[in-house]
């Protein structure tokens, strides 16, 4: 498989969005997330959705130079609109704020609507694990269908957004980020079929998650008010956040350094049947990340043939591939 260096990519989608009409400065921003998500392996998103990104602003159904503005803030909250943008500004503006106010507060939540896309949520509970915060949050959309449809269930009824939690340790290991979809029956199991042979927990677990982010990080951010005129005809998601310094109920230092040995002992333990280590939620993703910044990024065929296309259309050079 082909690899490209962190670099070489990064530079080669900053470039990209630019040719699309994203500034230097929020090109490049967006770039290093999606590139992040590469290097951790997160198949479904890094540059993978550049093909997506890049057709949003061409067409302009994202707007590609927002100006994010401060719809409430307070000691402790901060609700932000991105201005139909790329929702990895918005969200980075209002996590990053939320962050400061909980190392002085204890505890902030953040709140953004009018926006495209925030990526993989594991992106924003690292950034949060940089200030030794616990975090949880959740993405949400106009995600409430409202069907005519007589066959349509409940389950049909709303989206399946991403969330993430993330709990600090001290460094020399792998951090526990969970970064997941609300959804567990993405990819071709049929809810009713596993409802039928017994799967219930599974099931009304995951529609549950699907109705709390919907509900969370869709109406409470303002993304679900009807009657509301949208600039940008895919700038529907919102995104909700919560940080908390574990300071604030106890020895923060000491139970980070806890964390890390549950973290550490947990690792040694015997793998589960069908995997070939013991790995909680965030461990494999750091592992590849470490690697692959010293190998290079490995992307199968259909991915390097899509940004290749990409590089055709916009009339720019291919990224950089290497064997």
């Amino acid at each position: 498989m082909k690899r490209i260096a962190e670099a070489d990519l990064h530079a080669w989608a900053t470039g990209a969005l630019v040719c699309v009409g994203v500034p230097d400065a929020d090109a490049a921003h967006i770039a290093r997330c999606l590139v992040d998500v590469d290097l951790r392996g997160v198949k479904s998103h890094g540059t993978r959705q550049l093909r997506r990104y890049v057709g949003e602003f061409r067409d302009g159904r994202v707007n590609p130079t927002p100006q994010i503005r401060t719809l409430r803030e307070g000691d402790n909250i901060i609700r932000l609109d991105g201005d139909g943008g790329a929702g990895y500004l918005v969200a980075t503006q209002a996590v990053d704020t939320a962050c400061a106010k909980a190392k002085a507060e204890g505890l902030a939540l953040a709140s953004t609507c009018n926006h495209g896309h925030v990526g993989s949520a594991g992106i924003y509970a690292r950034r949060a694990l940089e200030h030794g915060l616990i975090s949880w949050g959740m993405a949400g959309g106009a995600g409430w269908t409202k069907t005519e449809d007589p066959q349509a269930t409940v389950w049909n009824a709303m989206q399946a957004p991403p969330l993430c939690f993330g709990v600090p340790a001290d460094d020399g290991g792998p951090p526990l980020v969970l970064d997941m979809n609300a959804n567990q029956f993405k990819h071709g199991t049929d809810p009713e079929e596993a409802l039928a042979a017994g799967y219930g927990r599974s099931v009304f677990g995951s529609l549950g998650m699907r109705f709390v982010s919907t509900l969370v990080a869709g109406a409470l951010s303002g993304t679900l008010e009807e009657g509301v005129e949208r600039r940008f005809e895919a700038a529907t998601r919102g995104f909700f956040f919560v940080v908390i310094d574990p300071d604030l109920v106890g020895d923060g230092a000491a139970w980070r350094a806890r964390v890390r040995e549950i973290i550490d002992e947990s690792l040694t333990l015997p793998p589960m049947r069908g995997t070939e280590q013991a790995a909680l939620p965030g461990t494999l993703e750091w592992q590849r990340e470490r690697e692959r910044k010293e190998t290079g990024i490995p992307l199968p065929a259909d991915h390097r043939e899509m940004l290749d296309a990409i590089a055709a259309d916009l009339g720019i050079g291919p990224p950089a591939w290497r064997d």
